[in-house]
């Protein structure tokens, strides 16, 4: 009997859950499946970031950032939250929405997945919360970023000297899905280790 469904699964911190939590039988959602609706967790964590300011992206760049990243989980927490009245949910924000990032559209599109989250009304007995990550160190956004020295100067910068690690927001989303009693809902829980908000910004 599957415990969750993981839509992108191939994310770090989808590979991460699984390390450390292989007791939980993991349902992989494809892309572009309709998810399963008689299972109690889900996290949805897809992504997609191209590094660009919204003047120098194409059409096409523009609209994947927002269907990726924004409409197409939010149309899967529909579908689950409708056909499903015991679902638990948990989806991938970003701290770039509230402190904007150096690719604008991938700032406006979690901008929205935090405001879906915080207003969307929910049964009893569903969850629906978002987790917002800084800068993961080990995530595949962030090893193919090629501003390095951005990224170094960042670090270093850091109160906690470090960026955050995949294993740290499975941790989290695990907590969240498993433990907490399902009270923590329509909310958006940021983990950017502490930075001000002026050092956050433009992450």
């Amino acid at each position: 009997m599957f415990s969750i469904a993981i839509r992108g699964f191939g994310s770090s911190i989808a590979r991460e859950f699984s390390i450390l939590y292989p007791s939980e039988e993991v349902f992989q959602i494809s892309r572009g499946q309709t998810p399963p609706f008689d299972i109690r967790r889900y996290l949805i964590c897809q992504g997609i970031l191209y590094g660009k300011k919204r003047t120098d992206m194409s059409a096409d760049e523009i609209f994947d950032t927002y269907q990726v990243n924004c409409h197409q989980m939010v149309d899967m927490c529909e579908k689950i939250l409708e056909n499903n009245d015991r679902a638990r949910i948990c989806v991938m924000g970003s701290e770039s929405g509230f402190s904007g990032s150096y690719d604008e559209c991938y700032a406006d599109a979690k901008n929205i997945l935090h405001h879906y989250v915080e207003t969307t009304v929910i049964k009893p007995e569903q969850q629906l919360v978002c987790v917002a990550p800084t800068i993961i160190e080990d995530s595949g956004m962030t090893i193919r970023r090629t501003d390095s020295d951005n990224l170094n100067n960042k670090r270093r910068g850091h109160p906690k000297g470090r960026f955050l690690a995949s294993r740290e927001v499975a941790r989290m989303i695990h907590f969240l899905l498993y433990e907490d009693e399902g009270y923590t809902t329509g909310t958006i829980i940021r983990m950017h280790g502490g930075m001000k908000k002026n050092d956050r910004h433009r992450l």
